[in-house]
């Protein structure tokens, strides 16, 4: 029985997960989620990476030197089922909106309502998969 008290997490920091193209990657989450580019590779990290035989891509919504990091492994085969999905709450719904017109124009197949459902209600839902088969969830929370 674990007796210690939990800590509670406030937010996640940032994520990080494999692509197979970089660049195919990194126009698709700029395009859909008007991420900006801030990093190729990392000063604290290049070194391991190159002997790894990684590349890192870090993208920022704007607060962060970055909230999503994509990385590319010259060797190692994905297995996209070890993911369920990730999901980004917007600001509002004129943010939702805008990023569920980019995923149509992108003609991307979107997904109405939640990956999974969930305890705590959001007032819209939608989801679409990155190049690489990840989910991608857009949620936009109900007002407080």
């Amino acid at each position: 029985m674990n007796t210690h008290k939990p800590i509670a997490a406030t937010k996640l920091q940032h994520h990080v997960f494999y692509v197979t193209d970089l660049e195919r990657s990194k126009a698709f989450y700029t395009e859909l989620l008007d991420l900006q580019f801030s990093a190729l590779n990392h000063p604290d990290s290049s070194a391991a990476m190159r002997l790894s035989q990684q590349e890192m891509r870090f993208f920022s919504f704007g607060f962060h030197h970055h909230d999503i990091c994509l990385v590319k492994h010259r060797t190692l085969q994905m297995d996209n089922g070890s993911m369920l999905h990730f999901s980004l709450a917007v600001r509002d719904a004129t943010s939702f909106d805008t990023i569920r017109e980019r995923a149509e124009k992108m003609d991307l197949t979107i997904r109405e309502g939640r990956v999974l459902a969930s305890a705590k209600p959001v007032a819209r839902a939608f989801s679409v998969r990155d190049p690489d088969r990840h989910c991608v969830e857009i949620i936009e929370e109900c007002a407080p």
